[in-house]
């Protein structure tokens, strides 16, 4: 039994890490840095976390960045990744949530920032092959 949570615990993580990477990718060639340091804060501000807040500030940094991404694009991201946090607040324990959100944005901010470099280098392969034509 234990091991079933453990392994339900662990594909939640996982599925938070992918949400808020998705989400964080939307902000790219931009830095997502700011967004990312809100969400911490809001995440680990208390033991009670208001998910609609949550929701509302991940709107308003797409606003505010103008993102040429679609907004029907953005809810739907906004939405998974508010679940996705809710399921994980669910499962584990008051006490493991800082530490566990904190592994989370850490691998989302490197997975985002391998994401960026990647777009970087295709952006830089797709100049050069246009100068060369």
């Amino acid at each position: 039994m234990l091991s079933r949570e453990m392994q339900t615990s662990n594909d939640t993580i996982e599925r938070c890490r992918k949400t808020l990477t998705d989400y964080l990718t939307m902000f790219i060639p931009q830095s997502w840095k700011e967004p990312l340091d809100k969400i911490r804060l809001i995440l680990q501000m208390n033991e009670r976390i208001d998910w609609e807040a949550l929701k509302g500030h991940l709107l308003i940094f797409f606003e505010e960045k103008k993102l040429s991404e679609d907004r029907v694009e953005c809810l739907a991201r906004v939405e998974r990744l508010s679940e996705s946090l809710r399921d994980l607040h669910e499962q584990i324990s008051p006490v493991d949530w800082y530490q566990t959100t904190d592994a989370v944005i850490h691998a989302a901010h490197f997975r985002t920032s391998k994401e960026a470099l990647m777009t970087r280098r295709l952006r830089i392969l797709e100049h050069e092959s246009s100068e060369e034509e």
